[in-house]
């Protein structure tokens, strides 16, 4: 087995499919293509079950799976600090996930604190998607994510602070010929697009329309791995979505979407720190940690009615800040 091929395999896992792995990647689909092939073969043992959708791995490929995301961090990680040595021993970049609504309100201090305290350490920011950002916390190519908490099974080999914790909602744009729906039942017809991966597809479709007693409407749901992107459809496009009512606070200022008045109830998701378990945070990842943690606390305690709209959303978990 080639770390390379192992690479392949953890980005397929990743991205669900061959394609979106190579894109991924920047590789031609192709080589990925050879790459797990030649895996597969000196494996001596079927990894890939391919159908008419795609590809799926079987249980050997998931269990290569586990041990090639490992590997591939571990690699990861012994190049960054190789490099830190290059580079006289100190940390020169940082890389975080950040969901948008997060990104919006408290993480601009945080930044200007941080870059004041550590101006030597350049920043890299990414969309917090868990589907995306996940995978590359193990990898060892994003230090921190300051998202949503996945469930157990996607928080394999990573740890978790809890926040927040929050309410989801279906929102539309305000001229939406179903804005006034009371049901989820009468949305069935509806354009939907959502943001999250494949892996998560099943208990989001379960929460949002299976605990309903709904069949969910595959063929009417996009998937959007951007939150930025789905924003912007939605302006234009009668879509509707699935947000957490923070998201709809910071991104309503000119009341271009409404949450729909629905009988039905949705689950709760909790908003926090993420990042590889069994590990040291580094100087740089913990001094962000810290400062955004007292942000939190300041925006808690803040009598701003901007501050205290925001925290209206949602319930700080201060035990966890």
């Amino acid at each position: 087995m080639k770390l390379n091929q192992l690479r392949y395999l953890v980005a397929l896992g990743a991205q669900g499919s061959i394609r979106a792995s190579a894109r991924s990647l920047g590789l031609a689909q192709a080589t990925v293509t050879q790459g797990l092939n030649d895996l597969q073969a000196s494996a001596g043992v079927v990894l890939l079950e391919r159908h008419g959708r795609g590809v799926q791995l079987t249980p050997a490929g998931k269990e290569l799976l586990e041990q090639a995301r490992t590997i591939v961090g571990q690699v990861a990680r012994a190049e960054q600090g190789l490099e830190r040595h290059r580079q006289g021993g100190s940390e020169r970049r940082l890389a975080v996930g950040v969901t948008p609504w997060v990104g919006q309100t408290l993480l601009a201090p945080v930044v200007s604190a941080f870059r004041k305290a550590l101006p030597h350490v350049g920043l890299e920011f990414v969309d917090g998607f868990a589907a995306l950002a996940y995978p590359r916390l193990r990898e060892g190519t994003l230090d921190l994510m300051i998202g949503r908490i996945g469930l157990p099974h996607m928080l394999e080999g990573l740890q978790a602070e809890p926040l927040f914790r929050y309410e989801m909602t279906v929102v539309a744009r305000a001229q939406h010929p179903q804005a006034q729906a009371r049901s989820l039942s009468e949305l069935l017809e509806s354009d939907w697009i959502l943001s999250h991966g494949q892996l998560e597809n099943e208990s989001v479709m379960q929460e949002l329309f299976g605990k309903h007693g709904l069949t969910p409407p595959h063929a009417r749901i996009q998937l959007a791995h951007s939150g930025w992107l789905a924003l912007a459809l939605m302006k234009r496009v009668d879509m509707l979505s699935y947000w957490p009512w923070p998201l709809l606070e910071t991104q309503n200022s000119n009341r271009d979407f409404v949450a729909l008045n629905l009988n039905e109830r949705f689950a709760h998701h909790e908003v926090g720190m993420v990042r590889r378990a069994h590990e040291a945070a580094s100087p740089s990842a913990a001094l962000f940690m810290e400062l955004f943690r007292e942000q939190v606390r300041a925006a808690a305690h803040s009598t701003d009615p901007a501050w205290k709209r925001f925290f209206y959303t949602l319930d700080w978990l201060p035990g966890e800040a």
